[in-house]
């Protein structure tokens, strides 16, 4: 069977086209890729202190009072298992937090 290069030429260009359309929608979402974020993390939902048992509370602001504050991420981080932003967020407030 015989296909005429121009007809061939075109389907190729459709093809490459609509890839490039479903790609570029992809990446319109992905917030990595320069979209914007989903709707569930648009807003600033501060998250309550008491979150943390009271045993990981006193870890937490004994690395603070040490200035070690990563170090206080990363506990609270594992007896929570929230998100890094989310830790950030709840150590920085019980750090403004008086003890």
């Amino acid at each position: 069977m015989f296909v005429p290069i121009p007809i061939l030429i075109a389907a190729g260009v459709l093809i490459l086209v609509l890839i490039a359309m479903i790609a570029r929608a992809g990446r319109r979402r992905d917030p990595l890729m320069g979209g914007a974020p989903p709707r569930a993390y648009r807003g600033t939902n501060p998250v309550p202190v008491a979150t943390l048992p009271p045993e990981v509370e006193r870890q937490v602001r004994a690395q603070l009072a040490a200035g070690r504050k990563i170090q206080a991420i990363k506990i609270a981080r594992d007896a929570t298992h929230l998100g890094l932003k989310e830790t950030k967020d709840l150590v920085e407030a019980l750090e403004r937090r008086a003890p």
